[in-house]
Parts: structure tokens; sequence; C-alpha cells
């Protein structure tokens, strides 16, 4: 697994003499000795009882610590007591907000980065790309400037969330969060408590019926503030549970479900959307009751294709943005296998599309917790481009921002930074193949380092199964440069109809390390060792790309590893594979810990293939599978 040898590498490791006076003598020394003695005579009557007044002294002033190797001395009581002057408490540190993730938590402010100048070959002249920017009806703007007030500026991912979760896929803006709180790991090993069973729907367009939960999958865990709880159609005894974290479940059989975390029992009855979900949703970061989904496939009831916005405090349908109509580049599939994410500040949705389009929205949401009243009512603008070698339009990464500037790969495997609040592009670069995987982002100092990677799919144009390379890269997000890239062989299988592809390489987005393993990133290359078989999870050195250890897997996988972490700061990841394994792995030395079979029913059958990725909450994890099931699981 060669590492790119022109690559940025930040390094880690910077008497005297004495001399002889001369003592005056005569009469002159008389008369000064006479005048010395009666001027100590006169200083002794006047200060002589405040110099000699016994003074308190405090047991752990620093100046009078004792010496190496020094005899401890003792000092004596005063006859009379004296008053010391008392310390002043030191003040109670303010707590950090509820809604902060302690994985998150850094020292000081980051600064924030200028916009870099692209990178030889990658601005927007160079790659001859064309942008259009669309208003609320679809008439073309000749240019466009988002209101200072309405600014795009979501920045430190620390601050995202307002109520504690996982409100969208892998938590916040930067995508490196799928996992809220620490976890206690005292016997480091898997337990699942919990299933709940759900259906399939036929496919559209192919053979199969989509069942279970898909590709990426993600619930949502939400802990709402008791207000909010409060006002929304959860059942009573739920609904008076003060720590209650409720699961968020969109589907492949086209129902939304909520469940309680810790049992898997509803919370509420499932909003039926009609239509196959895969992508994740997310819900309004402020924590208004508000969830943002898209549908994957337009199948079972389903008019049309696009996304819908519905009311969590009564489940009503507040939006169906059915995106048919609009004028993309890819007028036959508009399906939204990316989530999308919300900026609370400037109340805005960001939700790109599989028809090329990347949709803005400013929602201008209304809500009264006290009058039970949530209202929107959205102004959107879009952004559609080409380019030289763009021929397959179409997002499915989730797209990842800083401040106002967006990052996020197409199926022409084109990794694409565009400004969100100009609707510009700001530089692209054309990657090794296709890329699904969704860009994490990493404040490092002067730099945001970019983490993206390329699945196994066009690299040889043939019917069946071949090896190719699937590529890992870190690069200069503000620039396009890259600064190191890696690759591992995987396998992918080609077949006469797309929908039974199925491919291999970097499918799962990567973890960036946190506390004790802030040196790694870390990725997951499936089909390593054929189709459908093997899996490597690898971590990389985050300054030089070298490998610091390897975890082999004999079933592939398609989820994205997640990260937790004790107390201490000690890291751990557990990643599924597509035999329904959960494996738990020492993130610090790729040493296998435990290996969870997810079981069906009462026979314990195996749970299926676990496409989709978990979520964390501090020691529970929930995912789902193809075969029909949601899990609950204890992390011990």
């Amino acid at each position: 697994m060669p590492a790119k040898k022109n690559m940025y590498v930040q390094e880690r490791r910077y008497g005297a003499r004495k001399r002889n006076a001369r003592t005056p003598g005569g009469p002159l020394l008389t008369l000064a000795l006479i005048l010395i003695a009666v001027t100590l005579i006169v200083a002794f009557v006047t200060y002589g009882p405040e110099i000699f007044k016994p003074k308190p002294t405090s047991p752990t002033d620093p100046t009078q610590s004792s010496t190496s190797g020094s005899k401890p001395t003792t000092t004596q009581s005063p006859a009379t007591p004296t008053l010391s002057s008392t310390p002043s408490p030191s003040p109670t540190p303010t707590p950090p907000p509820k809604a902060w993730n302690p994985l998150l938590a850094h020292d000081g402010q980051q600064p924030l980065l200028p916009p870099g100048t692209p990178a030889d070959g990658l601005s927007p002249s160079e790659r001859k790309i064309t942008a259009t920017i669309f208003d609320d009806s679809f008439s073309v703007l000749s240019s466009y400037l988002r209101p200072d007030n309405f600014r795009i500026s979501l920045q430190d991912p620390l601050s995202y969330n307002q109520v504690p979760g996982v409100l969208t896929f892998r938590g916040n803006n930067f995508r490196n969060a799928p996992s809220f709180g620490l976890t206690e790991l005292s016997e480091k090993s898997l337990t699942q408590e919990w299933e709940k069973g759900i259906g399939s729907l036929k496919s559209s367009s192919w053979s199969f019926s989509w069942t279970g939960t898909g590709w990426t999958g993600q619930p949502l865990l939400v802990q709402w503030d008791d207000p909010v709880r409060e006002i929304m159609n959860i059942v009573p005894d739920k609904k008076s549970k003060a720590d209650l974290v409720e699961v968020i479940y969109a589907t492949l059989d086209g129902n939304i479900y909520f469940l309680d975390l810790d049992d898997g029992k509803p919370t509420r009855d499932p909003i039926k959307v009609g239509a196959t979900i895969k992508g994740t949703p997310c819900v309004d970061p402020r924590g208004y009751p508000v969830l943002y989904v898209g549908q994957g496939d337009q199948n079972g009831t389903a008019k049309g294709i696009g996304f819908r916005v519905f009311n969590l405090i009564d489940q009503s349908l507040l939006l169906y943005k059915d995106c048919r109509p609009d004028p993309s580049y890819r007028k036959s599939w508009n399906a939204c296998d990316s989530s999308p994410i919300f900026d609370a500040a400037s109340d805005t949705l960001i939700y790109p599309n599989e028809n090329g389009l990347i949709y803005t929205a400013r929602m201008n949401t209304r809500f009264d917790a006290a009058q039970r009243s949530l209202t929107i009512d959205p102004e959107f603008t879009t952004y559609r481009y080409k380019m030289t070698g763009l021929s397959l339009h179409g997002i499915e990464s989730s797209i990842a921002i800083y401040d106002g500037i967006g990052f996020y790969s197409d199926n022409s495997g084109i990794l694409n930074s565009v400004d969100l609040n100009t609707m510009q592009p700001v530089w692209s670069r054309q990657l090794e193949d296709d890329s699904d995987v969704t860009p994490v982002l990493h404040h490092e100092g002067d730099r945001l380092a970019l983490y993206t990677g390329t699945e196994v799919d066009w690299q040889k144009d043939i019917i069946g199964t071949y090896q190719g390379k699937a590529f890992v890269y870190k690069i200069d997000a503000m620039t396009g440069e890259i600064l190191w890239e890696a690759f591992v062989p995987c396998y992918t299988k080609n077949a006469a109809n797309q929908g039974d592809d199925v491919n291999g390489g970097v499918m799962g987005t990567p973890v960036i390390g946190k506390l004790g393993l802030k040196d790694l990133v870390i990725f997951s290359f499936c089909m390593t060792n054929g189709a459908y078989s093997g899996n490597s999870v690898v971590a990389f050195d985050q300054q030089d790309g070298s490998i610091v250890w390897e975890y082999k897997m004999n079933h592939y996988s398609w989820s994205s590893p997640v990260d937790i972490y004790s107390e201490d700061g000690h890291g751990y990841l557990i990643i599924p594979d597509s035999i329904g394994q959960l494996h738990l792995i020492d993130g610090l030395t790729g040493e296998q810990l435990d290996v969870l079979q997810l079981t069906r029913g009462a026979n314990g059958d195996k749970a299926g293939n676990i496409e989709s990725s978990c979520a964390v909450f501090g020691n529970r994890l929930v995912v789902g599978t193809r075969g029909n099931i949601i899990a609950g699981v204890t992390i011990r």
C-alpha cells in the first residue's frame, strides 16, 4: 500500500572573581562608628515592635519549599494567634453546553481559515466549469450573493448541535462524529439488546426488492429538550421519560420508524412515506421538531421522487419537493442518497441530489413550542454545473461544509469545492474512480485537511469481476492540493444490469481519530479478496500516510466504521460486515476485542448484510440490516 512520495509532511519532532576591599582608618573611623550607633538606636526604638512581631506562614507558600536532601524544620507557634486573610474562592467553571459532543472538545477557539488559491490545474477556468444559478422559480440568475444575515457559516463542528445526539449523517458539518458522548468499556464487549422487525419494497427498475435498511442508512439519535418532547405525539410512557433518546430510522420499506434507544419500543407510529429511503435524513440541529428526508427510489405508492420535510410535533408533511421537473443535466434520476445538512444560524437547508443539482433553501422556520406551532416558507437557490470530464452527473456523497464552502464528490469521480454563499465553483479535482464517500474535514492548525477515497467501479470497461485500485487521499481543502495518497487493491463486480453491480473499494466514510487516536485517519476497504469477499480496515498516520496498523476481515463491508472513546481518551472502532457481525477493534493497535453476530427472530437466525452505518449515543449503538431488522446493542 504505497504512499505518494511528493507529499506534505509536517515535522513532528528543538563564576565571578572576589575583590578585596580596603578599610578606612583614623579619626574619621571613630566618628563614623558613633553616628552609625546613634542611628541604629533611633531605628530600634521607632520600628522595633513591628519588625519583630511574629508573622503567619502559609503551609502552601511555594517560596518555602525545602531543598532536596535538607532536614525538615519546625516553626514555633506564636504566643497569640494571628489571622491570615481568607483566600478568594476559585470561580466555579462553567460547564459546557449539554449539546456539545465531548469527543469534539478542544482548547481555545479555532482560527477562521481564509480561502486559498486553487492548486495548478484545479481552478474553475482551468477545469472549464460552467455554473448556473437558479432562483426559487428556476429562473437563471446572472450572479448571487447570500445576504449577510443569512450567510452560511458552518465552522467548528463542536457547535453544530444545539441538542444532544447524532442529527445527520456522521453528526455534523465536518462529517466526523457518528457517536455522541463517552463510552464506558469495562468488558470491551458487545451485546444485542433488542430488535425491531421491518419490511421491504420492490425496486422500481430491477429484479430485487429493497429489504431492511441500506447504504448509507444511518439512524438519527435525538435527545429532545423537555418542552419540545412534551408537545410531540409521543406515546405517554415515553413522553414522560426525561432522558429519552429517540431513534429516527428511515428505511428501505418506505417507513420512518421512531423508537426508544434503550429498549427499541416505538415512541410513536411510523411515518409512511410509501417509497424506499436509502440515505440518512437530518433533523434541525436547533432541536426544532423538523425532519428532512430524501427518497431513494420511485417505487411503492410514490408518484414522484425528491425529498420531504416533516413536522415532528404531529408528523404532518410540511413540504414535498418533487425534483423531476427541475432543469438538471440528469433528468432520468432524482433520488437523494446524499444526506442533507442544516445551518441553524442562517436557517438554511443544503441538499445535493443524484440529478446533479445542489439545492439550498432558506426555510423561514417559525417554531413556537408554547403555542405548539411550526411553519416553514422555503426560498430555494439551486446550483447546477458541468465541466470537462464530467460525463456521469449525480451526487451520492453527502456534502461537508467549512464556513460557506461545500465539499462533495460526484459520479464522475470529481471532488468539488463550491462557495455556497455565491453559488460559484472554487476548485475541482478528478479522482481515480467513482467516489460516493462523504469527505471528512479536519482542522489542523493553519490548514483544513480533507480525507476521501474512491471505489473500484469503472477502471475497466468489462462485464464481470476484476481487480483495481481503491485510492485514499489527504487533500488541502482550501486549495485542492493532494498532500498524500495511497491505494489498496480491491475487486468489483460489473453486471450486465447496473442494478446488480457490487462495487469494491472505499464505500464507507473514514474516521478522523480523536483524543487518544488523534494522529490517525482510518479507512475501510471492501472486497479485498474477491467479489463479496474480504475487507481491510487500515489506520494511516495523518501526517505522512504511512500505515500504522491493518485489521483484516473475512467478509466485506460497505458500512462506515464508527469511533468511540472511553473517559481516559482510549479510542475503539466498531465496523459491521456483510454477514451481520459487528467487530470491536482497539483503535490504537488494530487488535480484535470482540465480534458480535446480530440475530433475528426466535430461532436466532443471522440478521443479514449490514450496509448501513451505525450511530452511537453513550453505551448504546443502533444499526439496521438488509435482513429486515433494526438492532439495539449495548457496548460494555
